[in-house]
Order: structure tokens, then sequence, then C-alpha cells
């Protein structure tokens, strides 16, 4: 199935929707990563992850959004990846809501076994529960080529005191993805993190993140000997 056309009729449909809307915000960010690790496996060390996104904040009941991503490694003998994005966030109730849409990956050099494909996703979370900092998610991810995915997630935020205009976030999540997109088995995995976003200005955020991630399964597939990975993250966010 070639999914290019399906994944730029997706993009054009979400995109003129974000165009038209009454007004719309485009953020850009460049990020470093340690190592990146995807849902629990190592798929590169050292990572250079650029994204853009543009979101609409004139349409009724929601928000439309469309973004690009990146992902570099240091390292040549390591796979690049490409994903493209679009979706809808909507508030259904007070503090409660709902994420459909889904991301098109690509992988221009192909050379770690790896082929497009598409992952529709839809996503439920409850933000500030019970007049707290806490917030909780689901997501369901299907890749229509054979596997799905489900990850729940919680986070915390604390404020820093005296007027410093940054929290600290610690977060958790858990997974389960049915078939692995490299190495075909299923596992599941697990992670924790503690990220402090610092803004410098209502249109510059720097953030730099200590992160966990382990997995459980992939017992046969041909991957390094190591389970669990920590590894940081640093990075700049500009709205424009």
């Amino acid at each position: 199935m070639n999914k290019k056309p399906l994944a730029l009729l997706l993009a054009s449909i979400l995109g003129a929707s974000v165009l038209h809307a009454n007004d719309f915000s485009l953020s850009s960010d460049v990020s470093f990563a340690s190592e990146k690790v995807f849902r629990g496996v190592k798929e590169a060390g050292p990572t250079i992850l650029p994204s853009v996104e543009v979101v609409s904040l004139g349409n009724p009941g929601g928000e439309f959004y469309l973004g690009a991503r990146a992902a570099t490694p240091a390292r040549s003998d390591f796979e690049n990846e490409v994903n493209a994005y679009a979706g809808f966030d909507a508030e259904l109730q007070h503090n409660f809501f709902v994420d459909v849409g889904a991301v098109y990956y690509h992988f221009p050099q192909k050379n770690g076994g790896l082929t497009d494909t598409i992952e529709p996703y839809l996503g439920l979370r409850i933000e500030e529960i019970a007049d707290t900092w806490l917030s909780a998610g689901g997501y369901f991810y299907y890749d229509i080529d054979k596997s799905f995915t489900v990850e729940g997630s919680l986070q915390y935020s604390l404020p820093f005191q005296g007027g410093i205009p940054a929290t600290l976030d610690l977060g958790a999540f858990i997974g389960y993805t049915d078939e692995d997109r490299r190495f075909e088995e299923d596992h599941a995995y697990y992670g924790l993190y503690a990220v402090v976003p610092y803004e410098f200005n209502s249109a510059a955020t720097f953030t730099v993140g200590a992160h966990y991630a382990a997995r459980n399964g992939l017992d046969n597939a041909p991957i390094e000997s190591d389970r669990d990975f920590l590894y940081w993250t640093a990075g700049l966010k500009v709205r424009y």
C-alpha cells in the first residue's frame, strides 16, 4: 500500500482547516537527547530533534494542529527519521480532553529495516485533577500495517517559588506494544522523567530533563543487551 498519498491528503485537509481558522500559533523546537528511546527501545545514541507545529486558535470546541518533527542521530550508522502529524484536540468537559489524529513515519535511509507507515491515534486526558497540578492521560495507537500500542501516563507539576517562571514536571508512563515496528515482537515498556521548562518570556521556553525508560519482552530480537536506559534532554522552543 502506498502510504504517501494518504498521508499528504490527511495533512492537506487538516492543514487547510488550521490555516483558515480565525487565528493560529506557530512554534518551533530544537532539542537534543543523549539517547533516542522509543517505547522502551533504544533506536539511536545522541540525537538532534527539531520540530515545527502550527495550531489553530479560532475553531469552536477545539484546536486543529499540524506539525513535523525529525530525528538526526549523531552517528551515521543509526537511522534518520521524519514524522508528519495532524490532529484535533477538544475539551469535552471541564479539564477533560479528547485528542484524535495520525502520524506518518518516514525513514529516508531505510538501512535499519524500517518502512514508512501511518499510525492513527486516539487519546483522552484530564488536566488539573481535583484542582491540583496533577494530570493523567491514556492513548491508543494503531499502526495500519500490523500493530497497536496502548499507553497511560501521569504528571505532576510543581511551580517554582519566588516568582521563578518555571515548573518541575514529574511524570510516569506505562505502555504495551502488540508488535514492535522494528522487531515484530510484543513488549511492555515503562518510564519516569523529571523535566524543568523555564520561560525566558512569552515567546521562548528552555527545557531540560532527566529520563528513565525500560522494557520487558523482545527476548529474541537482535538488539543491545540493555533493557533500561537513563538519558537526558535539553531544548529550546520558540513561539512566533
